[in-house]
């Protein structure tokens, strides 16, 4: 047994970052990952109650409900869940401590940011979501900047000109992008223009550029047109569609599928 978890104050964060990352947890699931009796399982998710952070249920515990636009959120959240988890664990497996990450909106990147709070990663994080900011300050591991600007109800992200001006202030080691579409041919696309925008500037402002892209969106388009594919340094994605991914490896794009597959080198230039 790891000497910490005699250390209630210890033993209650980890807690708290499992049901972070999985949403909701068993009082048997959590004894046997910390190697503690059901009793003190059972003590330390009472007092995570009674603070507010997490919700008991029958044998177990969640996340607090979400309400509003949170909510809408948590329900987009569960689409494709299991591929944007190993996404996530992918890219934080590569991040270097005390690196400066500029990581826009969406389901796909709260995923990276729940791993990020369960590896205690020591980061400075740069991002227009407000559900990404307020969950990496709770693991207080890493220096967490929040864009300014207009708050769109729906993604729960800010954009516009404060946003673009406050990116401008940052010199990124990498930016993690998500995005409605990418294809060789229209690169990163979005509904609005905004966050294509705020995309295209992540871009500019970082030394290294990752899409995160699910299989169901690999090879779409959207109509706004954020940043070209071969301005993309690398592509993470759980699509195994060998015809989709030659295209933008022929740009020169290093592609990385999750799901037991391993990294495919760019193509070189020509």
């Amino acid at each position: 047994m790891a000497r910490n978890q005699h250390i209630p104050a210890a033993r209650r964060q980890r807690v708290q970052r499992q049901i972070l990352i999985d949403g909701a947890v068993s009082v048997d699931q959590l004894a046997r990952t910390l190697e503690v009796s059901l009793a003190t399982v059972r003590r330390d998710l009472a007092w995570l109650d009674a603070q507010g952070l997490v919700r008991r249920t029958h044998g177990g515990a969640v996340i607090e409900a979400p309400r509003g636009a949170d909510q809408d959120f948590a329900q987009r959240e569960q689409i494709d869940a299991a591929e944007k988890r190993a996404m996530a664990e992918a890219v934080v497996a590569s991040l270097e401590p005390d690196a400066t990450v500029f990581m826009n909106d969406g389901s796909t990147l709260l995923a990276v940011a729940r791993a990020i709070v369960a590896r205690n990663l020591r980061l400075t994080v740069v991002t227009p979501a407000v559900n990404i900011a307020t969950l990496l300050a709770e693991g207080r591991a890493a220096a967490v900047f929040l864009l300014g600007g207009s708050l769109r109800h729906r993604s729960l992200g800010t954009s516009g000109p404060f946003a673009e001006t406050m990116v401008r202030s940052f010199n990124a080691d990498l930016a993690l992008l998500s995005a409605e579409g990418l294809s060789a041919e229209a690169g990163l696309t979005y509904s609005y223009e905004a966050d294509a925008s705020l995309a295209r500037l992540m871009a500019e402002r970082t030394r290294r550029t990752i899409a995160l892209m699910t299989a169901r969106k690999l090879g779409t388009r959207d109509r706004i047109a954020g940043l070209e594919a071969a301005r993309i340094d690398d592509v993470i994605t759980g699509c195994h569609d060998e015809a989709c991914l030659a295209s933008l490896r022929r740009l020169g794009v290093a592609i990385k599928v999750v799901g037991g597959s391993v990294d495919v080198a760019p193509s070189p230039a020509a």
